[in-house]
């Protein structure tokens, strides 16, 4: 079941996209995917089918994002058509259809003693295609499940290796500051961030209290350490 958000009178300037790029929330947890409009005009919330380099996804424009402005990093989305009742029952099932994967993978996964943390299975509007995300800390043999997932589902299934940074942005969560992770927000890309970082805002180098759920340094480390005096500074 799509996620209903908010209702946004008429008179929001940002009710309506009229521009080349349109945002559009393909998943609740993720920020919007900027996607070419093709000429649609589309309020927020209004859903939409949007052609990504995976195949076909039910998304809705959302207005609650920054407008893009410039063309965007990596393989941006394309608006297709808006979507009819058909493509929101297709996507009802596809749904329950992904979860029901994702059990069966992360049992198998426990049974067959991989040593790898699945994270999202996408299943697109179209076709017979299945893309499961997870992580690994080393190289996993993962051959014969795929194998048996592929019997399983009839589907051709695509698995695709990810960071740990690169995995909590996929699932979201909230961070130790009782807010949405960064990286699943508004960052477009990771920066480095260091422990001399920490030091420089005076905060703890205990890693439990500077570490994000990605177990690296919270990436919010680097947003405001321009505003504190350097070393080089003080000692002028």
């Amino acid at each position: 079941m799509v996620a209903e958000l908010p209702v946004v009178p008429r008179e929001c300037p940002f009710a309506a996209q009229r521009g080349e790029w349109l945002p559009v929330l393909l998943d609740p947890d993720l920020p919007p995917l900027p996607c070419r409009s093709g000429g649609l005009e589309i309020g927020h919330g209004g859903l939409c089918v949007v052609e990504t380099a995976d195949g076909l996804f039910l998304g809705s424009a959302s207005a609650f994002t920054s407008p893009v402005l410039s063309d965007p990093r990596g393989a941006p989305g394309r608006v297709v058509r808006r979507a009819t009742a058909d493509d929101q029952r297709r996507r009802g099932d596809l749904e329950h259809l992904e979860r029901e994967i994702m059990s069966y993978l992360r049992l198998r996964t426990r049974e067959l003693g991989l040593e790898m943390r699945p994270l999202k299975v996408r299943l697109p509007l179209a076709g017979r295609k299945a893309v499961i995300y997870f992580t690994a800390e080393q190289r996993v043999d993962f051959r014969p499940l795929l194998r048996e997932i592929g019997r399983r589902y009839r589907r051709r299934v695509e698995m695709r290796p990810l960071g740990v940074r690169d995995g909590a942005k996929l699932t979201g969560g909230l961070g130790p500051c009782g807010r949405c992770l960064c990286c699943a927000t508004f960052m477009d890309r990771f920066h480095s961030v260091t422990v001399r970082m920490a030091k420089r805002q005076n905060l703890t180098l205990n890693p439990t209290k500077i570490s994000g759920m990605c177990g690296r340094l919270m990436c919010c480390l680097a947003h405001e350490v321009d505003q504190y005096p350097s070393a080089n500074r003080n000692a002028e």
